[in-house]
């Protein structure tokens, strides 16, 4: 459908284009019994570790690169490059059988990752930068990953129950639903416009890397922010989210009920998200992120010592699975306005590449903690978490100049 292009339509359509983008891409029916799956297919913990490995190796690799593309191409032709190596990633778990092909498979699914990574952020922020909206930002953002938790609520039902078997022509049916939705996705990006701060920037890749290093390093409250928000995720999601299930099925809870337990979890931090706005009206951005950040800390703290009650475990469970549901956009409003136009995506998919070396760093770490049990395994994310506090979140100085100042 044409579209005519001004300042306001842009950033309706490029937002509401991108919801569904987000929507159709999301949909993994698999996702929840992905675990099963590696083992119906013959492999071992070890091998899931190894494909673990090989996506985060795909996206240290490349988050320079895609980042560079996305400003020098426009994240549009960065998104459709993602979206067709997606496609053919998962197309190769309809034949992979064994740790290599799968291998190749985790290279590629990191690899498709890194295309969007960094170049979401910047398409939509400079979208409603272009409409005058981005004070909106985090809103827009909390909105757009509620749609995330809508599509977990129904993926936890129902790719447990149509996997019930675990036979192979169940596994492949949701492959194929996959790849469907997939192709939806990829159809959808077509209608996406890129942002006029796109054209004005078209400088070779190695300008854009160099462009994304100065602003880093030029920004010591940038750097904070990302500190704070990456230290703390790593602990507390990547690591603690591993380790959730054996928490909360070893308290008492029937393993039977833990796709309904994600479901609601995903419920409530899509409600939370939803309304993400009315908390933003009371509270600062950088109040939230700290306030959030604290509650992390002591609910982990908490599970160190406390495993033998099902219901703390569970209210341990929601208030982390929401807390993390609104530190992501929290941190994408702020973060953005700390970065100027011109090597938006780069300078994200710089941060993001550090974010890698942290990965690595911190569950290098903890592999050696971990063999001292699940309670040494928080403690050392609590830990972690803490250190993490210690940077301060700040707004950008132009923000706070503006501050006060109704956006609608």
């Amino acid at each position: 459908m044409f579209i005519k292009r001004n300042h306001h339509n842009l950033a309706i359509h490029n937002v509401r284009v991108f919801y569904f983008i987000t929507l159709f891409g999301t949909i993994n029916l698999l996702d929840p019994v992905i675990t099963l799956f590696y083992f119906h297919r013959g492999l071992s913990a070890s091998d899931i570790l190894i494909i673990l490995f090989m996506y985060c190796a795909a996206t240290l690799v490349s988050e320079i690169p895609t980042g560079a593309f996305a400003d020098r191409f426009g994240p549009k032709a960065s998104f459709l490059t993602g979206s067709l190596i997606s496609i053919f990633s998962t197309s190769l778990l309809l034949v992979a059988d064994n740790l290599w092909w799968f291998s190749i498979q985790g290279l590629l699914w990191g690899l498709s990752t890194s295309f969007f990574s960094g170049s979401d952020d910047a398409l939509i922020y400079e979208s409603l930068k272009e409409s005058g909206q981005e004070k909106t930002m985090s809103q827009v953002m909390a909105k757009i990953s509620s749609v995330m938790f809508s599509v977990t609520i129904f993926t936890s039902l129902i790719g447990a129950y149509l996997v019930r078997d675990l036979a192979e022509s169940q596994f492949q049916f949701l492959i194929l639903i996959g790849i469907l939705f997939k192709i939806i996705e990829f159809l959808l990006i077509f209608s996406l416009i890129n942002p006029k701060s796109f054209d004005q920037f078209r400088d070779n890749p190695y300008t854009h890397v160099k462009n994304g290093w100065q602003i880093i390093r030029r920004s010591p409250d940038l750097i904070k922010v990302f500190l704070n928000f990456t230290i703390v995720l790593i602990p507390s999601v990547v690591i603690f989210g591993k380790f959730e299930q054996p928490y909360v099925t070893g308290a008492g809870l029937p393993v039977a009920w833990l796709g309904v337990l994600y479901a609601s979890a995903a419920l409530l931090s899509m409600l939370i998200t939803r309304h993400l706005a009315w908390l933003l009206l009371r509270f600062k951005r950088t109040t939230l992120m700290q306030l959030s950040g604290v509650v992390t800390l002591l609910a982990v703290t908490l599970a160190s010592f406390l495993f033998d009650s099902l219901w703390i475990a569970l209210v341990l469970f929601f208030v982390l699975r929401m807390i993390r549901s609104i530190r992501q956009p929290l941190y994408s409003g702020i973060i953005n306005e700390h970065i100027p136009s011109g090597s938006r995506a780069t300078t994200l998919s710089l941060l993001n590449l550090v974010d890698s070396a942290f990965d690595l760093i911190i569950l290098g770490t903890m592999s050696f903690v971990a063999t001292l049990g699940l309670p040494a395994i928080f403690i050392g994310c609590a830990l972690i978490i803490g250190v993490g506090l210690l940077f301060p979140v700040r707004e950008a100085k132009h923000v706070q100049e503006q501050e006060g100042r109704h956006i609608v």
